[in-house]
C-alpha cells in the first residue's frame, strides 16, 4: 500500500478555505480609543507540502510553503478595511491523535483602504498609507477528516505597518482564531513518516554571517523620507534539525536623525535570537540590546524579524523588520555573506 515511486515524492498541494474572528491589541495609549474593536475576515490559501526524503530531514516532518490572500474589517470606521497577501512557511511539530500542529511564519503585502488623514480620518494613527507590509506568527491544527478534506483550526498574531516610510505609523496589532477546511487537490496520498537520521552536533552548521541591510523612514514630525542602513556581524550555530541560536554586533546609521556629524545619527548594539532553519529558508527572531546611541530612542532594547532565503552557498537575500516593543522602526531589504 506504501509503495513509493519519484513521482510520489513530488510536492502535494492544499487550497484552504478560512473564516478568521479577532481582537485588536492596544499597545499604545495613542490607540486607546480601538480598545474592544474586533476585526473579522476571510482568507484562502494555496500550499505546497515537500514530501521527498531530504524535506522529512530538515524538520523531522513533511512542511509546506504557501501563500495567503486574506480580506479583513477591522471593525472599525477609521481602521477601515485591508486585502493582504503573505507568502509563509509552515513546518509541522508534532501530530498527536493523527492531527498535525504545525507553526505558521509570514511576511508579505497589504492594501489599506483608509489611511490617516488630517483633516478626514485623525483617529488612525496606526498607518498612514495604502501599502502596508503584513507579518505573521502563529499555530495550527489540522484535523483530516478523509485523505483528501481536513479540518484546520488556528491562532495566530499578525501585524501590519509601513516600516517607519511614513508617519503615523504605530501599526495595527491583533491576534485572530480561525477556522477553515482544506482540500488535498492530488489524489496521491500523504507518505509515511520517515525514520530519519538522529541529528548529529558534528555537522550542524556554524559559521559567521555578515549583513548588510537599508530601508526608508519618515521620523516623527517630518514629511521627508531618510535612508537607514545597518552592517551586522553574527555568529549562528545549530543545536537541533531546524533551530540555530545566533550572537551578532550590529551598527546603524539613521540618517533621518537631525543634527550633523557621524557619531549623532549612529548606534551600536548587542544581539542575540534564535532562527528556523527551513532549507533554503531562515526565519530569524532576534533580541537587540544598544550599547552606545549618538541619540535617543523609543526604548533600549529592540525587536527584528527577518526572512532570508539561500540564492547561493553562504550567499542570501531577505526582509526584516525592526520594532521598539509593537511600534515597528524600519522594513529593510537584506544582503548576507557567510564565511
Amino acid at each position: 500500500m506504501w509503495a513509493q515511486t519519484s513521482d510520489d515524492r513530488r510536492p502535494l498541494h492544499y487550497l484552504t478555505g478560512h473564516v478568521y474572528g479577532g481582537q485588536i491589541e492596544i499597545h499604545s495609549s495613542k490607540i486607546d480609543h480601538f480598545r474592544g474593536v474586533q476585526p473579522y475576515g476571510i482568507g484562502i490559501d494555496y500550499s505546497w507540502k515537500f514530501v521527498s526524503e531530504n524535506a522529512y530531514s530538515l524538520c523531522s516532518c513533511y512542511p509546506s510553503l504557501g501563500v495567503s490572500v486574506n480580506y479583513w474589517d477591522f471593525g472599525h470606521e477609521s481602521l477601515g478595511k485591508a486585502v493582504s497577501t503573505l507568502f509563509y512557511v509552515e513546518p509541522v511539530l508534532f501530530s498527536p491523535l493523527g492531527a498535525d500542529l504545525s507553526v505558521r511564519a509570514g511576511i508579505g503585502v497589504s492594501y489599506l483602504n483608509h489611511p490617516y488623514d488630517e483633516e478626514s480620518n485623525l483617529l488612525n494613527v496606526t498607518y498612514s498609507t495604502n501599502f502596508a507590509f503584513p507579518l505573521m506568527i502563529g499555530v495550527s491544527a489540522n484535523v483530516p477528516v478523509d485523505d483528501r478534506w481536513s479540518v484546520r483550526l488556528s491562532g495566530i498574531f499578525q501585524h501590519i505597518s509601513n516600516g517607519g516610510t511614513n508617519q503615523p505609523n504605530l501599526g495595527i496589532n491583533y491576534t485572530t482564531l480561525g477556522v477553515g477546511l482544506q482540500r488535498k487537490l492530488d489524489t496521491r496520498r500523504l507518505p509515511p513518516p520517515i525514520e530519519p537520521e538522529p541529528f548529529n552536533p558534528n555537522e550542524a552548521d556554524r559559521g559567521f554571517f555578515l549583513t548588510l541591510s537599508g530601508g526608508l523612514k519618515e521620523p516623527e514630525g517630518s514629511e521627508e523620507k531618510a535612508s537607514l542602513m545597518a552592517l551586522s556581524v553574527e555568529y549562528l550555530s545549530q543545536f537541533a534539525r531546524i533551530n540555530a541560536w545566533s550572537v551578532g554586533l550590529q551598527g546603524e546609521y539613521d540618517n533621518s536623525r537631525s543634527g550633523s556629524g557621524f557619531e549623532k545619527k549612529s548606534r551600536l548594539s548587542l544581539t542575540a535570537g534564535h532562527s528556523f532553519l527551513l532549507g533554503r529558508f531562515t526565519f530569524n527572531q532576534k533580541a537587540g540590546v544598544y550599547i552606545w546611541r549618538g541619540h535617543s530612542t523609543h526604548a533600549s532594547w529592540y525587536q527584528y524579524y527577518t526572512l532570508d532565503f539561500e540564492m547561493a552557498k553562504r550567499i542570501g537575500i531577505g526582509v526584516g523588520l525592526k520594532a521598539h516593543g509593537k511600534v515597528a522602526e524600519y522594513l529593510g531589504v537584506r544582503l548576507l555573506f557567510g564565511f
